[in-house]
């Protein structure tokens, strides 16, 4: 092949699916564990491996703000039980957990394993609505230290902003990513998504951090952002309204760009069945990754090579 051709073959534009960008932070995986195993003891190379192969987040918030359907939403599986109408449907905090197997690594020549990935575990914590002070929820974040916090508000519903503030402090204080979420966007009046969306700004602008706003997300540096979805389309018979499902992938997207290169591993898996997203946010994970990671060639070139690996 000519040079002009070669280089033509590099820049062509490639579709950014899940086993690409796994594959990128699978790479990156396994270089964090290369390295931990070659700088440190075994006992704290086993440690550091578990710990890049299992990951948290939280969904917390007012009571019946469609909490456990934004979960189905974000990872694309029914896994929390939902229902319609206005009761409380998630009374307890429970915990459901997904796992799935790391891409293997395989010589570019022969296509032999050289390393295998393993399996990988995502744990979502669905918490019971918050009415009152509950420090539960702070004994997971201490715990788990999840890759973020998602914290749930609808038009018309409430949460005390001195209990948000204490779990948002906690959150920042150990680095932890917080997504504020006005959840069934179209259930109520604009003045009312107007004061959720004011309250959630109160909260974080606060902390003096850089703040900006961007396909309708707006981000507080690397401390959190604010976004509103409908998790699932929103009909009204009596009014004659219908509202497609809208702002999710963006949310995601959002959360994926604010995130270290180990949460955003985790978040990548999080996300891997969910196709909705990587077919409708393709351009913007591409530039994200493009900009994110240079191994001193392409990032296409990068992404190119890791696909030929991938499906070995």
């Amino acid at each position: 092949m000519a040079n002009n051709e070669f280089k033509q073959e590099l820049l062509r534009p490639i579709s950014v699916t899940t086993d690409v960008v796994l594959g990128v932070a699978a790479e990156n995986l396994q270089n964090c564990i290369h390295g931990c195993e070659q700088d440190n003891p075994q006992f704290v190379a086993d440690h550091a491996k578990s710990k890049l192969q299992e990951f948290t987040f939280v969904v917390c918030g007012a009571p019946k703000t469609g909490k456990s359907t934004l979960i189905n939403a974000i990872i694309n599986k029914d896994v929390a039980p939902t229902k319609l109408g206005t009761s409380a449907v998630t009374l307890e905090t429970k915990c459901y957990s997904l796992e799935g197997n790391c891409p293997n690594k395989t010589d570019e020549q022969t296509g032999d394993i050289v390393q295998e990935g393993g399996i990988f575990r995502i744990n979502i914590w669905d918490t019971k609505g918050i009415t009152t002070w509950d420090s539960s929820i702070i004994d997971i974040i201490e715990e788990k230290h999840p890759m973020c916090m998602i914290i749930c508000a609808s038009p018309g519903s409430f949460a005390k902003d001195d209990i948000l503030h204490s779990l948002i402090d906690r959150c920042v204080n150990l680095n932890i990513f917080v997504a504020l979420v006005c959840t069934n966007q179209y259930i109520d009046s604009d003045e009312k998504r107007i004061k959720i969306m004011q309250e959630f700004d109160d909260l974080l602008k606060v902390y003096n951090t850089e703040r900006h706003e961007e396909n309708g997300i707006i981000y507080y540096g690397k401390i959190g952002l604010i976004a509103m979805v409908n998790s699932i389309p929103y009909s009204n018979t009596r009014t004659g309204i219908y509202k497609a499902k809208c702002g999710v992938n963006s949310m995601l997207h959002g959360i994926m760009k604010s995130l270290n290169e180990e949460q955003l591993l985790g978040w990548c898996y999080t996300l891997m069945d969910n196709e909705g997203f990587w077919s409708e946010m393709n351009t913007q994970i591409r530039d994200f990754f493009a900009q994110k990671f240079t191994y001193g060639k392409s990032i296409l070139w990068s992404m190119s090579k890791v696909r030929t690996w991938l499906k070995t």
